[in-house]
């Protein structure tokens, strides 16, 4: 009897062992085999776009200056304001110009003076020469001396068309149509004005708003798939719900380095039909490369890719999960075009499961 009651005992200990062990092995299985998430393929219409941002800048716009340095006496125009080009935007103090303009009248008056008296001398001493009333020195002396006057009377003119000059640059005028974005200047203000060693003083900006582009840096990968004249719509920042179409204008011949990656800057040309639109603001670019309709289309997380550069997925089939290679096509960044190897509603992983991961 003790020896049966023994057996019993040791019967139901490897029983509850048993069981224990069962449901550890059981736990660890689910814990190794997480569900895994899926994605539904459907028929999507799909858009292939590139994007970019930058800012919006004018076609046409100057900054302008002066030739020479004085005084500020008048300025006619306001920041803001529309002007025509030659139109006048400001007067500088034309005194001391004007005082060097009657210096080098007077002096090519002094000038023409002289010249005359030479040529007449020379004239006289030319027809003594000939008679032998004089000698040779005197005569080449006097032919010197006019040849002098002839060429100092060339040195005054100049002299006189430079200062004349230097007085039409007291007025300064628009050189092109355009508003005034940017006044930087008041009456009476010194400045200075630009030469081949000074940058001089920076008076007012005239830029032309009605037509405008955008400058972008592209990817290397998507500037192959751009043209010049190619559509694109600019969306603005400050402009909630409303865009504007454009078309390329320039794209770079050569890449630039941003960062670690290389960048083809492009320019994107519209016309500004609104007046919110403004130089300076930031703008994004959407410039659509190709486009779909009721295409079969997936999650991208769902599309692997092998060293090879083929495409697969994972698909769920009554028997499990199995892998199939899938022909891609366009991507909108967010659902990829499946052209063979998937129908609708076929279910596919969203990573890789667990049988497939060490293959992988």
């Amino acid at each position: 009897m003790k020896r049966l009651l023994i057996t019993f005992i040791v019967l139901a200990l490897l029983g509850f062992g048993g069981y224990n062990a069962y449901q550890f092995i059981s736990e660890n299985n689910n814990q190794k085999a997480p569900e895994i998430r899926t994605n539904i393929a459907k028929l999507r219409s799909l858009k292939s776009v590139v994007t970019a941002t930058g800012e919006v800048r004018p076609l046409l716009s100057s900054i302008v200056k002066s030739e020479i340095s004085g005084r500020i006496t008048t300025v006619h125009k306001e920041e803001g304001e529309s002007v025509k080009k030659g139109e006048v935007l400001l007067e500088l103090d034309r005194t001391s110009v004007a005082t060097r303009v009657r210096e080098a009248e007077r002096n090519l008056q002094a000038n023409q003076l002289k010249l005359d008296k030479a040529e007449r001398n020379y004239k006289r001493l030319n027809e003594l020469y000939d008679q032998e009333f004089v000698g040779e020195q005197e005569f080449l002396d006097a032919k010197t001396e006019f040849e002098l006057a002839q060429l100092n009377l060339e040195i005054a003119q100049a002299r006189l068309d430079d200062s004349q000059e230097d007085l039409s640059k007291t007025t300064i005028v628009a050189p092109h149509d355009g508003i005034i974005t940017l006044l930087e200047i008041v009456d009476g203000q010194v400045i200075s004005g630009a030469t081949s060693v000074s940058n001089g003083t920076n008076l007012l900006t005239i830029a032309q708003l009605r037509t405008l582009y955008m400058e972008a840096n592209i990817n290397e990968v998507d500037v192959e798939r751009l043209s010049l004249g190619q559509l694109a719509q600019l969306r603005f920042d400050a402009i909630p719900n409303f865009q504007i179409d454009g078309e390329i204008s320039v794209i770079a011949l050569s890449a630039r380095k941003d960062g670690s990656v290389r960048v083809f800057p492009i320019e994107v040309q519209f016309e500004a039909t609104d007046t919110r639109v403004r130089p300076g603001i930031s703008a994004t670019i959407d410039i659509p490369i190709d486009s779909v309709e009721d295409a079969v289309s997936v999650l991208l997380s769902a599309v692997f890719n092998d060293d090879e550069g083929g495409s697969y997925v994972y698909i769920n089939t009554v028997s499990g999960w199995e892998k199939r290679s899938v022909e891609t096509g366009i991507n909108n960044l967010q659902h990829v075009e499946i052209k063979s190897g998937l129908a609708v509603d076929d279910a596919v992983a969203l990573s890789r499961p667990s049988d497939f991961r060490e293959d992988d």
